[in-house]
């Protein structure tokens, strides 16, 4: 059963704007300030679970930050539709965006939106005013911090993808903005990537265990100690693209490492049977999850849009933005043909991997309920005789965080965003494994994230039932067979034979391992990240053609769908979003960074 705990934002206005003051200021002696309200238990829990909502919104993840993260990567292709209606989208696949981009404004507000909530709920916790919690009192004393520490894993979570989007010279506060600091400095590089592990550090201090949180079903899917850790190793790893005062070579494997295996160690996590689950309403909040937005099919909202605008309930746009084909949604993204062809496939041709089928709308998978009828993946696409059939297995869709039916508001989607699983945490820790030296482990660790793979679908509905996973066991061979096979994984080739994207030869556990991420982790919002990574690794006998796959994507765009427009990936300015205008015309203080 699906379980959310309620987002109460109290009646005190939480709006931060990094820079814009506002032209009137009203005060009705009426209301409730920040400086009385928060005066009790109740007020206090709000003021934390405020900060989660934020996360629901329009331009979080109720719809912009999937395209964000997956349209910036070589996963995610524009379709037509998107050419002809959502342009934000075209923009952020082709790396044409501008600093006028909407959903990028618009990411870059909420996050600091979420900072300076957190830092209200910080700030009120620390004062306990009133005395709202008896510290000498067991019971207020685990509430108290298991707040604390919630509210440090959020502010960090936001510094996060505000360094990853926008760099490390900008905006960073850890008080709540007063009318006298509209106008902030940009930070000192290096000093943004210390308070985010200092905020990770003192989540992971503070909260309690996944088992403890989780034993009250009111607190399913707030934040856990593992996955303040989860966050503080991608933070060590990430470290070359996130502080800006190091450079590449600098990621912390030593501190990820240790950090990794208080995860694995501590024995709260494991992998689910069914790949699925991962990525479904169903199963949500499971053994393999450490953290997750939280969404739910509000069918009886008056309006289906996230909660940003009141009577929105708290559904999620992912599902008609990026799942099911035209012309059920409006699959303005669609997997890329270097993803598809990522996954094995055995002599014929036929793919033997089932998390293809389990994650993908692709041909010969799943099958889709529409109009009553379950239905092949091409019949979606386009019925015989349509111009379109000649697309067939170039129109992709994305199975993930989708229904397998229509006959609802495909608006009011209400599956979960997993930003972290277990999966990932395993295979961060055999990356770390291999930068330390120890190879065999870290194939240890890829082979338990593969052999889940080959699980028979337990219970599978109508949708999987005539799949080889709903029948028995799969195929997938070991990492050690598939090196020694050495196939040539992600290569894209055009209607004459011509190589578009040249893929990549499994031979090494390094290969290995990053075949794995991507069709471990596709569409979940990483590959970017992992890309970057590795391009700011000097170890990696790789460094010199991993972004080959996102130079030549303006060429897979084209074969995959006829339309031009992109253009070339250049890493010193498309590694970042740009500074949005708003904030440049704004603030006095600020300036642009590469991408402007």
């Amino acid at each position: 059963m699906k379980k959310i705990f309620t987002f109460i934002i109290s009646g005190i206005i939480m709006i931060n704007l990094t820079s814009c003051e506002p032209n009137m200021d009203y005060l009705n002696p009426d209301t409730d300030v920040i400086q009385s309200y928060y005066n009790t238990q109740e007020h206090l829990v709000y003021a934390v679970n405020g900060i989660y909502g934020i996360m629901q919104g329009l331009n979080m993840w109720g719809r912009d930050m999937p395209y964000i993260l997956n349209a910036r990567s070589d996963e995610g292709i524009f379709t037509f539709k998107a050419s002809a209606g959502d342009p934000t989208v075209v923009q952020l696949a082709g790396y044409t965006n501008g600093a006028e981009h909407a959903a990028v404004g618009s990411a870059f507000g909420d996050f600091y939106t979420i900072q300076y909530t957190a830092n209200v709920a910080l700030e009120r916790l620390t004062e306990n005013q009133g005395n709202a919690f008896d510290l000498n009192k067991p019971e207020d004393k685990a509430l108290y911090n298991r707040l604390l520490g919630e509210a440090y894993f959020l502010r960090g979570f936001s510094r996060f993808y505000l360094t990853f989007f926008f760099g490390d010279e900008i905006p960073d506060r850890d008080y709540s903005v007063t009318s006298s600091d509209y106008y902030a400095m940009p930070a000192e590089k290096g000093v943004i990537y210390q308070r985010m592990v200092e905020d990770f550090k003192q989540a992971e201090d503070l909260l309690p265990l996944r088992s403890e949180i989780y034993a009250a079903a009111s607190n399913i899917g707030r934040a856990t100690k593992g996955a303040a850790q989860a966050m503080l190793a991608k933070v060590y790893m990430g470290r070359p693209i996130l502080d800006g005062s190091a450079s590449a070579g600098s990621a912390e494997w030593d501190e990820a490492k240790k950090v990794l295996w208080k995860i694995i160690e501590s024995d709260e996590y494991g992998l689910v049977n069914n790949y699925r689950d991962n990525a479904s309403e169903d199963n949500e909040n499971n053994r393999e999850s450490l953290f997750e937005i939280q969404f739910t099919r509000s069918a009886d909202a008056p309006f289906n849009v996230p909660i940003d605008f009141v009577g929105g309930g708290q559904n999620t746009w992912r599902q008609v933005c990026m799942t099911v084909p035209d012309p059920i949604g409006w699959w303005n993204l669609m997997p890329s043909l270097s993803l598809y062809n990522e996954f094995e496939r055995d002599a014929n041709g036929t793919i033997i991997d089932a998390r293809a089928f389990q994650g993908l709308w692709i041909p010969n998978g799943a099958k889709f309920r529409k109009s009553g009828v379950w239905v092949d993946y091409n019949q979606l696409i386009a019925t015989e005789g349509d111009e379109r059939v000649t697309w067939r297995g170039k129109y992709l869709g994305t199975r993930k965080n989708g229904a397998d039916y229509d006959g609802f508001d495909m608006m009011r989607g209400g599956a979960n965003d997993r930003i972290i699983r277990y999966s990932d945490v395993l295979l961060m820790y055999a990356e770390c494994c291999l930068e330390t030296g120890d190879e065999p482990t870290a194939l240890t660790y890829i082979n338990k994230v593969r052999s889940r793979a080959n699980n028979q679908m337990t219970n599978p509905t109508a949708a999987d039932a005539h799949m080889f996973y709903a029948t028995g066991q799969g195929t997938l061979p070991t990492g050690e067979n598939l090196i020694a096979a050495a196939p040539v994984l992600g290569e894209v080739k055009d209607g004459s034979g011509t190589t578009v994207i040249p893929g990549l030869q499994i031979n090494t556990v390094r290969r290995l391992l990053k075949h794995e991420y991507s069709v471990e982790l596709f569409m979940e919002g990483w590959r970017f990240f992992n890309l970057m990574r590795w391009y700011n690794n000097p170890t990696d006998p790789d460094k010199n053609i991993i972004l080959n796959s996102l130079n030549d994507k303006f060429k897979m765009q084209i074969e995959q769908t006829n339309i031009a427009g992109s253009i070339p990936f250049d890493y010193n300015k498309h590694l970042r979003l740009p500074i949005p205008t708003n904030e440049l015309q704004t603030n006095p203080n600020m300036h642009g960074n590469s991408a402007n």
